[in-house]
């Protein structure tokens, strides 16, 4: 499939040249929208688990400041998951990536009446450009991190030039165009997870951990590419370091319903008594659950990360080089933790040793390794 991208590509650069002269170029004097008369607002995240994921606090923050806002996002169906049954939205719209579907859901957001569009998509997307402008014709339109099409937004919060913050933070300034001061929201918001799925990570961790006196680790060993995962050899190698150098380690092993044979066939070859791997058929929330009961999260998938530190879980996160994109998407509010690759493509240059000192590292952070001798 990769070798239509190119045509894909200039089907979609020869499309936006034909409708450009037909866009509405943003307003060149943007005045603080007062959220005071709004009543409600569409967000479009058609993206991945942890663009979701890193969005709460905004939404989080506009509620804070206005309560009576309702709001309704946009998602794909690899982010749906997390906001389906979220309360904080009146409405969960779906971009399937198909036409006649995408423009019935088109029109449904139409009929909504939106009183402003934001744009969270951190980057010059034409789908969303075409999406914000269509879904809430004559409306306010609010972007991030937009560049070549930054002339088609009222307001956007360029965080590209030189600056490196958190892709949190960055996000957070798109309420600026709300007059909302982002030193006032919380950067810490954390996805709804229904008190059944707290309840069933309760019980798998006390089938692990009766007594709940010992350290728990989550290890993750899913993530959206194999590029972005160690090798068994250097997992393997990595657990029974971690669970020798404390007796009171206890290691539960965390995959997507589809990799825990890979899950269990580790666990295995570990031989180890005191591993676990997750239950199967584990929901995103019943997973996220299960990680907000662990005293640390070590993952290569950033989704994962997010979601820990929005429950205040501390992380190691593996990351590769590329355009210093581990700076924007580092576990946020942690001076340690992220472990880069020397390289762009994938984090197979990535150590034991490497691993194994950032997550020392995190343990005295976080005092874990008192609890720990706590325990023994």
């Amino acid at each position: 499939m990769d070798r239509f991208k190119p045509l894909e590509h200039k089907f979609k650069a020869a499309f936006f040249a034909f409708c450009r002269p037909f866009l509405k170029k943003g307003v060149k004097e943007f005045a603080p929208i007062d959220g005071r008369s709004v009543r409600r607002i569409l967000f479009l995240r058609p993206e991945k688990i942890g663009d979701m994921a890193i969005s709460f606090p905004v939404f989080d923050g506009l509620k804070k400041h206005f309560p009576h806002i309702e709001l309704a996002v946009l998602a794909s169906p690899r982010n749906q998951e997390i906001v389906r049954d979220d309360p904080r939205f009146e409405r969960v719209y779906l971009y399937r990536k198909n036409l006649i579907k995408d423009i019935r859901e088109l029109l449904r957001m139409r009929r909504g009446s939106y009183d402003a569009v934001v744009d969270l998509i951190c980057d010059d997307s034409v789908t969303a450009l075409f999406l914000s402008q269509l879904c809430v014709p004559g409306k306010p339109r609010i972007g991030v991190g937009k560049v070549k099409h930054r002339r088609y937004y009222d307001f956007n919060y360029d965080h590209r030039m030189g600056n490196h913050g958190h892709i949190i933070d960055n996000t957070l300034k798109l309420l600026t165009a709300f007059g909302i001061d982002t030193d006032t929201v919380n950067p810490y918001a954390a996805p709804y997870i229904p008190a059944s799925a707290w309840d069933r990570a309760d019980q798998f961790i006390r089938s692990t951990v009766p007594n709940g006196d010992r350290i728990v680790i989550g290890y993750n060993l899913s993530a959206g590419s194999s590029t972005r995962v160690l090798s068994t050899d250097k997992s393997l190698e990595l657990l029974r370091r971690i669970y020798r150098s404390h007796e009171s380690i206890r290691i539960i092993l965390i995959t997507v319903p589809g990799d825990r044979e890979q899950g269990k066939r580790l666990r295995d070859e570990l031989g180890l008594e005191h591993v676990y791997v997750v239950p199967p058929g584990l929901s995103l929330l019943e997973a996220s659950a299960l990680i907000g009961r662990l005293d640390l999260l070590i993952s290569p998938d950033t989704s994962l990360v997010h979601i820990a530190r929005s429950l205040g879980i501390p992380v190691v996160g593996f990351y590769s080089r590329f355009m210093k994109n581990f700076l924007l998407w580092r576990p946020y509010g942690q001076e340690v933790g992220a472990v880069v690759s020397d390289n762009d493509d994938n984090i197979h240059d990535i150590t034991v040793d490497r691993v194994f000192e950032v997550y020392t590292q995190v343990l005295q952070r976080y005092r874990l390794v008192e609890k720990c001798r706590d325990y023994q």
